[in-house]
Parts: C-alpha cells; sequence; structure tokens
C-alpha cells in the first residue's frame, strides 16, 4: 500500500492467493467445535463456531478481490 492508501495489484494477487489459509482455519474451528460439543464443552463449542464463521468471512473476502 503506499501513501494514498492505493493498494498494489501485486499485492491483491498474493492475498487472493493466500485465501485457502483462511478456508482451512475454518475447516480447524470446526473441527474443534465439534470434539468440543462431543466433549459436552458447549460455551467453547458456541465459541469456536462463531470463530469459525469469522475465518469463513474472511476467506470469501480474500477470494473475492478485484483482480
Amino acid at each position: 500500500m503506499d501513501a494514498c492508501g492505493v493498494v498494489s495489484p501485486s499485492y491483491t494477487l498474493a492475498m487472493r492467493r493466500t485465501a485457502w489459509i483462511w478456508f482451512a482455519g475454518c475447516a480447524a474451528w470446526v473441527a474443534d467445535g465439534i470434539v468440543s460439543l462431543r466433549l459436552r464443552a458447549s460455551t467453547h463449542a458456541s465459541l469456536a463456531f462463531m470463530v469459525a464463521l469469522v475465518f469463513l468471512a474472511a476467506g470469501f473476502f480474500y477470494r473475492g478481490q478485484r483482480r
């Protein structure tokens, strides 16, 4: 990003290429939530699912960057 707040095309492309990391994080948090449900830790499970939704939203945001 330069002084005017403009993001360079190479930076945007790099963000699009690494968007899968957010989806992998989402999957990890969902797995954690499922394990927590099996262990009857409902508070931890609900927090894990909320964090998974944040990771999912971030993945869609970074994947949807313009080229």
